[in-house]
């Protein structure tokens, strides 16, 4: 930096040291660097990308571990045969003659170029690794899908209050070390018994619990009043990426080097981050030794020295307002919200890959790639919504209430609306892939309502709303996957009729949720927040 930037930069500095108490001029000193608030954003981002590469990675890796016994279906060169094969099929279809360019069917043609899976032509050769070892129904598949989420909503209000009491850095830290170990033994627990594999999903779920709502609590300690928007969606960003990556990577390493490698990189991964985080980050700006006067009073929104000692211990003594909290209609409207969208997200997140296996045919390969399409989207989408309601916000445009119901139902009804609609293409796999981007690119919209959402109705009790809302939000991580197996394990099995049903059921779930949010939400600091109730006494 030049001298005169300097100059520059200290006198902003100076300037801005006799406005703190207007939580507007936060804003005014952007131009001066990052700071030690955007590196814990940042490995946030990269705590929260490790739990999902090992909340999904078997959603990936299960497509190389079970074999199918799918009946052999025609390519699309081949479609004047179709007339012989109507009666094996259980619901009306259309079927079109050789020269038709459009074919309407309840079970789609394998594409002549992406043939891999097609059982007549699957090539053997000995450097694939991908041989299928379990014979896994669709009922099994759901339950070892879901059983994850049976574990992580069971310590997320636990993890909420731990936060609250002690600070959410070694909680957040050795629970995604826990869960990095669990995914080493994973491969291991699935030779043994699926039964075993579905224990160790449900520890993994156990220990990642405790991790949100211990970030939520961070991030308001952390976050300017101005940047809360902008902070938690670059920390939460790290979902999208992990998808992205996890879709992306697990391919080639089954393909390569077996699906065990699935569970072997993402797990050491974790393992490794856990290092840098246990030496690096802190539970709050009060207790970083190397943090800047100016940048903490830029976070406190206070030019006056405070005791860390003596704010933690005010934090832990404030009582939990609980008649207040669970009778507020705008934390009802937040965790509702919640609960739609993770349905609508875990509906993908834990089946698109099987969609694009059992209905488009897509090899392994080309299912990682496809799969991750809609969160790359996702991902630019969350960044790029952050700062814009930020922007929002700080330049008065719209109030934050406004900001966060306007994300909020873009995040919703766009997403609702393509998702039902890919029910109606068809086998066109292109449009498809289009739309499952849009419905999935979108909902990062809502990164800017209830992601935030509890920071804003009440910044001391953040970590214990967002614990209540995430365990309500991620019963769908259970239903869900079950869902879907129950209706496509039938007689009729993976049919574009079947999955119509599955993104009608997930679409009317966001719709009903988003028009709760958009008439009872709020951005305000809720009174009970500031309330003087009774501390419950020293620790």
């Amino acid at each position: 930096m030049s001298t005169m930037e300097q100059m520059d930069c200290d006198n902003k500095r100076n300037s801005y040291s006799l406005h703190l108490a207007d939580e507007s001029s936060s804003a005014k000193d952007r131009s001066c660097g990052l700071g030690q608030r955007h590196f814990v954003a940042i490995m946030g981002l990269l705590g929260i990308f490790n739990i999902y590469t090992m909340r999904i990675n078997l959603s990936m890796a299960i497509v190389a571990m079970v074999s199918t016994n799918t009946p052999v279906l025609p390519t699309s060169s081949s479609l004047n045969l179709l007339d012989n094969l109507n009666n094996t099929f259980h619901h009306n279809q259309t079927i079109l003659n050789s020269t038709s360019s459009v074919v309407d069917l309840d079970v789609c043609p394998y594409p002549e170029s992406l043939i891999a899976d097609d059982p007549q032509k699957q090539n053997s050769s000995s450097s694939t690794h991908t041989g299928a070892e379990f014979d896994w129904d669709s009922g099994t598949q759901g339950q070892l899908l879901g059983s994850y989420f049976y574990g992580y909503i069971a310590t997320q209000l636990l993890g909420g209050w731990l936060a609250k009491q002690y600070g959410g850095k070694m909680q957040f830290g050795v629970g995604i070390l826990l869960c990095s170990v669990l995914a080493l033994l994973s491969p291991v627990a699935a030779h043994v018994h699926y039964g075993l594999l579905m224990a160790i999903r449900i520890g993994q779920g156990l220990t990642t619990g405790f991790c949100y709502p211990a970030l939520q609590q961070m991030l308001a300690h952390w976050s300017p009043a101005y940047e809360r928007t902008k902070l938690s969606t670059w920390a939460n960003a790290g979902a999208p990426i992990g998808n992205v990556v996890v879709f992306l990577a697990s391919g080639f390493l089954a393909h390569n080097f077996g699906w065990e490698s699935v569970f072997y990189v993402f797990g050491g991964i974790g393992a490794v981050w856990w290092v840098f985080w246990q030496f690096l980050i802190y539970d709050s700006p009060f207790k970083h030794p190397r943090i800047s006067r100016h940048e903490l009073s830029l976070i406190s929104g206070s030019k006056e020295k405070i005791d860390p000692a003596q704010h933690s211990q005010a934090i832990r003594q404030r009582r939990v307002p609980w008649v207040q909290l669970v009778t507020s209609l705008p934390v009802w409207a937040m965790m509702l919200s919640h609960f739609g969208q993770n349905w609508g997200n875990y509906t993908l997140l834990t089946n698109l890959p099987t969609y694009m296996k059992n209905i488009l045919h897509f090899n392994l390969s080309a299912n990682g790639l496809f799969s991750a399409l809609p969160y790359v989207a996702l991902w630019l989408v969350s960044i790029s919504s952050g700062y814009c309601a930020d922007l929002l916000r700080e330049n008065h445009y719209m109030s934050t209430t406004n900001v966060r119901k306007l994300f909020n139902t873009i995040g919703n009804l766009i997403p609702a609306v393509a998702l039902v609609a890919v029910g109606y293409v068809g086998c066109d796999s292109l449009t498809v892939v289009v739309l499952l981007t849009l419905s999935t690119g979108m909902s990062g919209c809502t990164q800017c309502s209830y992601q935030v959402n509890s920071i804003d109705l009440s910044p001391i009790f953040a970590s214990m709303i967002f614990g209540i809302s995430n365990t309500l939000a991620n019963v769908p991580g259970i239903i869900s996957p079950y869902t879907v197996g129950l209706i496509t394990s039938g007689e009729d099995g993976h049919t574009i009729s079947n999955w119509r049903l599955i993104f009608y059921i997930s679409g009317v779930i966001r719709l009903g949720t988003m028009l709760f949010y958009l008439i009872f939400a709020s951005g305000e600091t809720q009174a009970w927040n500031a309330e003087s109730d009774e501390p419950v006494g020293h620790q």
